[in-house]
């Protein structure tokens, strides 16, 4: 019997050092087999890329299958990772933090040392300037349909985003936000963000088990979100889906799906 890895078709990584943070970065990308439409592909960018990245390209080319049906129409997916055979790197705590203060550390004292934090502006700005334009290079992208996904960290990254460059992605998605991490930051940006008139699409998602966390994780994010909605915009929409049952890595695989629908403007709802 001859064994040889297995290999998703139609997948591609490479790595790439930022030039500003001198950071490497392991960059995978999935292209649908499929013809590109006139003004590009659809294209997601996946943050945490290692955990996820080949589960969002698994469901993708499944329900986009029969996209004459579904009406769900295929997109290019990157995921951002790092050279490690983890789904995690510590690197992330610099990279998914806009702020160096870690606000929840002064009522839940950490018994470890935490990597370093703040590097948020710098990650976007190596997304913007140096990732964006290489993918936008190599392969059909449309440039007026974009999504950003992160979880936990990631979905703070997400949050982050959207209050400090909401011209950067049409679609976010922000799944079980770490938001006690940068609260104080995210709140200042919120402030501006509200008072500006940007288009975005953004889902909120937590996962029911979640309620018992020190962070009151799931409580942060519905009352985010009801904020939002209060802020009435003819160009801007704000979504919060709780999964029933779901923890906070088990609620990655709903998020998924749920995902999928939200980048194609299918509503998305708790069945």
């Amino acid at each position: 019997m001859i064994t040889e890895p297995y290999a998703l078709p139609h997948t591609e990584t490479w790595s790439i050092c930022s030039q500003e943070m001198k950071r490497i970065y392991k960059i995978f990308v999935s292209v649908p087999d499929s013809p590109p439409p006139d003004d590009g592909f659809p294209i997601m960018y996946v943050l945490d890329g290692n955990s996820v990245f080949a589960s969002f390209t698994e469901t993708m080319n499944l329900q986009t299958s029969r996209a004459d049906i579904t009406g769900k129409k295929p997109h290019i997916i990157v995921g951002i990772g790092y050279e490690t055979t983890g789904p995690f790197n510590d690197n992330r705590y610099y990279d998914l933090t806009f702020s160096p203060d870690i606000d929840f550390l002064s009522y839940y004292p950490i018994d470890r040392e935490l990597p370093q934090a703040g590097g948020g502006e710098y990650f976007l700005t190596f997304i913007e300037k140096e990732l964006k334009p290489q993918i936008e290079q190599k392969y059909d992208v449309n440039k007026e349909n974009q999504a950003i996904i992160g979880h936990s960290l990631g979905g703070l990254f997400v949050l982050s985003t959207l209050f400090t460059s909401p011209s950067s992605f049409q679609y976010y998605i922000a799944s079980s936000p770490s938001i006690h991490w940068n609260e104080a930051f995210l709140n200042t940006a919120k402030q501006q963000f509200l008072a500006s008139e940007m288009k975005a699409k953004l889902l909120i998602t937590s996962g029911e088990l979640e309620r018992d966390h020190f962070s009151q994780m799931n409580e942060k994010a519905k009352m985010l979100n009801d904020e939002l909605q209060k802020h009435t915009s003819p160009v801007f929409e704000s979504e919060f889906l709780e999964f029933p049952g779901e923890d906070h890595m088990t609620v990655l695989l709903p998020l998924i799906n749920k995902s999928i629908l939200f980048v194609n403007d299918i509503k998305t709802q708790n069945k």
